[in-house]
């Protein structure tokens, strides 16, 4: 079992997967600006030299190194990365919404086992395993009903639906997309129960995340909808169809990230990352006040309300504990996006 004093030490090595992607970038920087060293996992060298590029534009004297790992499910791919190292935020993970879940979930599932395997090895420095995972590993999005998420939370239905016979059609891709989710974080859960490995474990759940876009080789992964809904407001069916959901700050979505590595009170969590409730309607209201000239559709009354919530006390601490009075607000976290994205 993991020592009662496992946790990146100041100054360590944190190893931050999919560190070009939207979240990955800003849990990188994050850590660089608090004084840690980061090994980023990129796809390829044209990504490597890009966020080495940023991140060392943000940070001048940080030790960055990104190392290309083309498929990080490939037998042995992490041995000698996870070398010296003293913490791990897996970010990556498959984003294609295939709904083929043998071909999903099946190769993420073994390829975390083996990496979870390769950071508990007898040589391992590894202190810290902190998983990306997601609000729908918990539950579907649910309106009208008002309930409390909490850790014992899995989105049974998500997986259920998931596995249905074939044909696998493109409209299955969110339910494998949620299974995905919440079939990997168990596999993480699972292994720390019976393996027992020397790491501390945690996961972090963020809901839908925004702030503004790293860098402009970046899809933006969520935060491009919403840029592009500001751009131009033709483009607002995706997030109509969205509807209602909870957001979070990509900043506090990277704190939570950050304080799962660091904090020694921060063992066996799931973290969720619920900034707010919000639906379609509260995304015109802040363009409206961002920019009143464009044509914004009105206001949908028959958008639907999440009203599920989360006790929040860790997740607040947290963010305290990094000099932050509680969660960004939406106007705020909606105001990066549209007005501060590279």
């Amino acid at each position: 079992m993991a020592s009662s004093s496992g946790r990146v030490p100041p100054g360590g090595l944190v190893l931050v997967t999919g560190v070009t992607g939207f979240i990955g970038s800003y849990i990188a920087s994050g850590l660089l600006g608090l004084g840690y060293r980061v090994r980023g996992t990129v796809r390829s060298s044209d990504k490597a030299a890009w966020v080495t590029e940023a991140m060392t534009e943000r940070h001048p004297s940080a030790d960055f190194e990104a190392v290309v790992l083309p498929d990080q499910n490939a037998a042995g791919a992490w041995d000698a990365i996870v070398k010296g190292v003293d913490g791990i935020a897996h970010v990556a993970g498959d984003t294609t919404f295939g709904p083929d879940p043998n071909k999903v979930i099946t190769p993420s599932v073994a390829g975390l086992r083996s990496f979870l395997e390769a950071a508990n090895t007898t040589e391992s420095s590894v202190k810290r395993f902190v998983l990306t995972s997601s609000n729908q590993a918990a539950l579907n999005r649910t309106f009208g009903k008002e309930m409390l998420v909490n850790g014992s939370m899995w989105n049974e239905e998500a997986i259920e639906s998931a596995w249905r016979p074939p044909p696998y059609e493109e409209e299955r891709g969110w339910d494998v997309y949620s299974a995905l989710k919440a079939q990997t974080e168990r596999e993480m859960w699972r292994f720390s129960r019976e393996d027992n490995p020397k790491f501390v474990v945690n996961s972090v759940l963020p809901s839908c995340t925004i702030g503004a876009i790293f860098h402009e080789n970046q899809a933006g992964s969520t935060a491009k909808w919403v840029l592009d809904t500001f751009k131009d407001p033709a483009n607002h069916a995706f997030l109509k169809e969205f509807g209602a959901s909870h957001f979070c700050y990509v900043e506090d979505v990277a704190l939570l990230h950050i304080g799962a590595l660091t904090q020694e009170d921060v063992k066996n969590e799931r973290l969720f990352g619920f900034g707010g409730a919000i639906n379609f309607n509260s995304w015109l209201d802040v363009f409206r006040k961002l920019d009143p000239s464009k044509p914004w559709p009105e206001n949908d009354p028959a958008q639907p309300h999440d009203l599920s919530k989360i006790d929040g006390k860790t997740e607040l601490n947290l963010l305290k504990y990094f000099g932050k009075a509680g969660w960004t607000d939406f106007e705020d976290s909606v105001r990066q996006v549209c007005l501060e994205s590279r």
